[in-house]
């Protein structure tokens, strides 16, 4: 399989970049739910760690993935319904807007609090606010947790989509995406 994309097919790098972005976007949903049903405080901070220290990792794979897309040509979409192409592409751009929501108000909790971004215990990313910003803190909160609501129905669309494309059409829209030999 070919590193670079090209007008038939993905390159090994884009398919990477795909499963590790879309297993580590999953992994963030439910540690944020683990959060939220955290027992006590010190349990609920725990799980938060984890949650940011994860998302702070998957924020490089994602940006990665943003400019080897940027860089790379597109394959030419097999679907042949005018409706469809634009159904799919109002679910990634509704994922894109989703996940770059996500990351502009997940820092923004931490930061309104007057607390660093802690990772893993390695390093920490300061707060730009020197003092606790209660409005922004309420408001980056609800956001973030709103918007998450958006992730299974993101998900079931996009999951079916491929799934009409391997059951319906029939065609390699599929394949394509998947790591596997002989892949066009």
């Amino acid at each position: 399989m070919q590193i670079r994309n090209t007008r038939v097919a993905y390159g090994w790098i884009a398919i990477a970049l795909h499963w590790i972005s879309a297993v580590g976007v999953v992994g963030l949903y439910l540690l944020g739910e683990r959060m939220e049903a955290a027992a006590g405080r010190a349990e609920k901070l725990q799980a938060q760690h984890l949650h940011v220290s994860v998302a702070v990792l998957l924020f490089t794979f994602l940006l990665a993935r943003l400019l080897w897309s940027a860089s790379q040509p597109a394959p030419r979409p097999l679907e042949r319904q005018r409706a469809l192409r634009l159904a799919a592409k109002v679910v990634q751009g509704l994922f894109l807007l989703m996940i770059a929501a996500l990351l502009i108000t997940g820092p923004l909790v931490i930061w309104s609090a007057g607390r660093p971004i802690e990772v893993f215990d390695l390093f920490a990313i300061p707060s730009p606010f020197a003092t606790r910003l209660d409005g922004l803190h309420e408001a980056a909160e609800e956001i973030h947790g709103a918007v998450t609501k958006l992730f299974w129905p993101l998900i079931v669309l996009h999951v079916a989509g491929a799934l009409k494309h391997l059951l319906l059409n029939r065609d390699d829209t599929l394949r394509r995406m998947l790591w596997v030999r002989g892949a066009p």
